[in-house]
């Protein structure tokens, strides 16, 4: 049985206009197919209107909560651009009330594996379509999540004295797209696919 989050994101998605859906996430609308095409991490999805259901070359590779998260993005987006101006969750609407957790599934897992290998973290995110940007620590990334949606992540390379330390910032844009629940989804599977494109999922 399909989790409610992912029934509730089909049910909300067959009641929008697939044609305006498409415009405000920067996708594609192939209305003879009923098929909203939409770039999420670097890989293209296809979904079909009104059942939600969601196909492409790496489709076996989202998880439920992936599934219902492309959905959301498609529904809520408002088609802002990027900002510039990043945030931590914490700093999200009640991220606060989560950033705990957040650190334990998100930023640490990248703390592990990315400590010593900060090129690594490079080449894991150039395969999701990100790059290297100057920020802050000893390396910045920032990723296209979705077309709009900008997530940067920030490492500091551990030594004999400090270990490894790690952030995941958003994008302010990023408000206008997902609620900070979603974000919260989307920073945890962002670093599984960071990890996987490194081997190590």
């Amino acid at each position: 049985m399909l989790p409610y989050v992912l029934l509730e994101a089909r049910r909300d998605f067959a009641n929008g206009d697939p044609g305006q859906m498409a415009r405000s996430s920067w996708s594609e609308y192939f209305p003879e197919r009923h098929v909203v095409r939409l770039n999420y991490l670097n890989s293209v999805y296809d979904v079909s209107f009104p059942d939600g259901e969601i196909t492409g070359h790496q489709a076996g590779e989202l998880n439920q909560d992936e599934e219902a998260l492309l959905l959301k993005y498609l529904i809520q987006t408002s088609g802002i651009s990027p900002v510039g101006r990043w945030m931590a969750f914490a700093e999200l609407p009640n991220g606060m009330f989560h950033d705990a957790p957040f650190r334990v599934e998100a930023i640490r897992p990248l703390e592990g594996f990315f400590d010593r290998q900060p090129q690594q973290l490079a080449q894991s995110a150039r395969q999701l379509g990100g790059k290297t940007i100057e920020l802050a620590g000893d390396l910045s990334v920032a990723i296209p999540v979705f077309p709009r949606l900008l997530v940067a992540v920030i490492l500091w390379v551990g030594d004999e004295e400090f270990p490894a330390r790690a952030n995941m910032l958003f994008d302010a844009a990023a408000l206008s797209h997902l609620s900070t629940a979603s974000l919260y989804i989307l920073g945890i599977n962002l670093t599984r696919h960071l990890r996987q494109e490194a081997g190590q999922e």
